[in-house]
């Protein structure tokens, strides 16, 4: 049923479906999380499907991922390295001052546990720059402020 959505097929996502009697899994490499949706919805509405655990890795994520690890490490968060994704291999593109900091990038975003390899593309040239890092992200979503709140008037 996933194949007779073109899109899936198309995109020559990576599909594992593991079934244990009306519970299904879904586990792999898709290209949008669009598509980790639509597989989703898809299988939910076969009939005799109790439950689905969604574990489909969409390239934007793995993106996301590789990013927020190379931004939060001073070796390589002064640089624009570019990130792109392919079912679960990470390109790194952009320019590096040395390859120390070329092979930094790449040990980062291999660490990553949603990334399956990296391909390096990074050029070595440039000023090195001050090193820097960039805050880690909340785990949970800004708080209004309840007294600013209660100050606003309409």
């Amino acid at each position: 049923m996933l194949w007779d959505y073109e899109p899936l097929r198309a995109s020559h996502a990576e599909i594992f479906i593991d079934v244990e009697d009306t519970r299904v899994r879904l586990r792999g490499r898709v290209r949008t999380s669009p598509q980790k949706l639509i597989a989703d919805v898809l299988v939910r509405r076969m009939d005799d499907v109790s439950s689905v655990t969604n574990e489909l890795i969409a390239d934007p994520e793995v993106v996301r991922a590789v990013a927020d690890a190379l931004a939060q490490d001073e070796r390589t968060a002064p640089y624009v390295i570019r990130v792109d994704v392919r079912h679960g291999i990470v390109i790194l593109r952009g320019e590096v001052p040395s390859e120390a900091v070329q092979q930094t990038a790449i040990e980062i975003s291999a660490a990553v546990p949603t990334v399956h390899s990296v391909r390096n593309q990074l050029t070595i040239g440039g000023e090195p720059r001050a090193a820097v890092a960039l805050s880690r992200p909340s785990a949970r979503a800004d708080e209004p402020n309840p007294v600013a709140a209660s100050e606003v008037r309409a």
